[in-house]
């Protein structure tokens, strides 16, 4: 909400989609879920001759989502835990020497040769940073393959911010053919705003990489977590954080009892209000929803009307009409889904009433992104309490195994270019892990393994 508005309301935002109104001790709550419930059908954008699959309703998913990660100190510290675990102890170079039954046993590290070059040359261990932050984040990744200038073997693979990334949509065989790059999305870019890139056929990349090599063009190999239902972007299961409410309250208790303490002011209502009655509104009024600042100028009408109703005295005793939609089931009983519900709130928030709400929802948040909220830090409350050593290495260790599967499909470009560019087979690029073990094992309190490799 702009500051326009909220001066014109009288109101102070606490988080987005959190309002507090002082006049009317009233706190008015928009669903910022939305964007992350609905499953859209893709109506593609077309730029010139581009056809592009939206990334969420407005096409601007990966902007909301980014900004609610660095608005939340708990999210944020759970993303840089589970990409810092993939990371271990950063990709290497390595010539094989000696293997058990696929378990590497005696190793080197390469120091020269061509593998070595494009090791140094194109950053491993930054893309490998890039590529894993965003898989962590989006379950996406859009690394570029290029072809050396006089040759046919791949020169340079580059990361491209999965934020700035778009698919074309799919032809007739269900295939993505095209990735289209731009940095302005939000500002309804034109042709020449954006990058399209060919895309390899994911399954049969090396031989499409042999096809391409006589024309040298850009190549995106498509690397993703599988996420049913979904075609073109992957969901990570965390994102449940959003569309259950416990991100919102995460974010809104600390802010909310900062703006009441500095108000000196209790809160005697809570408003929800769906999106859905906006939009049923614009719907009746003839406004269209990408119509920013009619939009504004209703949302801002409408929630005068409810703070006029609720300090009104001649309003004492009236009853407010609230109009609710019936939503079907396959089992045959419908629920109701309410556009307004108005909660009345009995204390006010000037002590710790709050701080195990506090902890019950970071335990939520830190269960949903997988992350035991003892290994980053004590959990919030009274009841904080911080693991002996042996529990916090065997969970660690736990994590590390569940994380695989991304490590894994971020490795998957480099091991087509091994193969394509005919790399030895007993050099490989591996992503080392500490293994955590007692110090009568080891004096460190920690060994090293190679286990996941390209």
């Amino acid at each position: 909400m702009s500051e326009a508005v909220e001066g014109a309301l009288g109101g102070v935002q606490i988080v987005e989609g959190v309002t507090l109104i002082p006049e009317a001790q009233t706190i008015l709550m928009m669903d910022s879920g939305t964007d992350f419930r609905l499953d859209y059908d893709i109506n593609p954008i077309r730029i010139g001759n581009y056809q592009i699959a939206p990334w969420g309703e407005d096409n601007l998913l990966p902007n909301h989502l980014l900004k609610k990660i660095g608005d939340n100190d708990i999210v944020s510290a759970n993303v840089r835990f589970n990409r810092d675990v993939c990371y271990g102890l950063g990709p290497k170079l390595i010539r094989v020497l000696a293997s058990d039954k696929g378990k590497i046993t005696d190793w080197e590290e390469v120091t020269d040769g061509p593998e070595y070059e494009f090791f140094e040359r194109n950053d491993i261990p930054m893309y490998m940073q890039q590529q894993l932050t965003d898989m962590v984040i989006f379950y996406n990744t859009f690394p570029l393959m290029r072809y050396e200038r006089n040759g046919t073997k791949i020169h340079t693979i580059r990361h491209r911010e999965a934020a700035f990334s778009r698919w074309s949509i799919m032809d007739r065989r269900g295939s993505i053919n095209f990735h289209y790059y731009s940095s302005e999305w939000h500002k309804n870019p034109t042709k020449d705003d954006i990058t399209c890139t060919r895309v390899l056929d994911e399954f049969n990349a090396v031989q499409e990489l042999k096809m391409y090599a006589a024309d040298r063009r850009d190549l995106i190999f498509p690397a993703y977590m599988p996420s049913p239902g979904k075609p073109y972007y992957s969901r990570p299961e965390w994102h449940s954080i959003f569309t259950s409410g416990w991100y919102d309250h995460s974010c809104m208790v600390p802010q909310l009892k900062k703006a009441i303490l500095k108000n000196q002011l209790g809160i005697k209502y809570i408003i929800y209000i769906s999106p859905d009655y906006f939009k049923d509104i614009y719907r009746k009024e003839g406004v269209s929803e990408t119509d920013l600042k009619a939009c504004k100028q209703i949302i801002e009408r409408e929630k005068k009307a409810f703070v006029k109703f609720l300090t009104g005295e001649e309003n004492a005793n009236k009853t407010l009409m609230a109009t609710k939609s019936v939503i079907p089931s396959a089992s045959g009983a419908a629920s109701e889904s309410k556009w307004i519900e108005i909660e009345p709130v009995k204390n006010d928030l000037k002590g710790g009433e709050y701080i195990d709400d506090t902890e019950s929802t970071a335990n939520i948040i830190c269960y949903a992104m997988g992350v035991h909220s003892a290994l980053i830090g004590a959990t919030p409350g009274k009841n904080s309490n911080t693991l002996g050593g042996s529990n916090a290495r065997e969970l660690y260790l736990i994590k590390q195994a569940m994380m695989k599967p991304i490590v894994d499909r971020c490795m998957r470009p480099l091991r087509v270019i091994k193969e394509y560019n005919e790399w030895d087979k007993n050099i490989m690029i591996t992503m080392p892990e500490y293994i955590f073990t007692t110090l009568d094992q080891n004096k460190s309190g920690k060994e090293e393994s190679t286990n996941t490799n390209a």
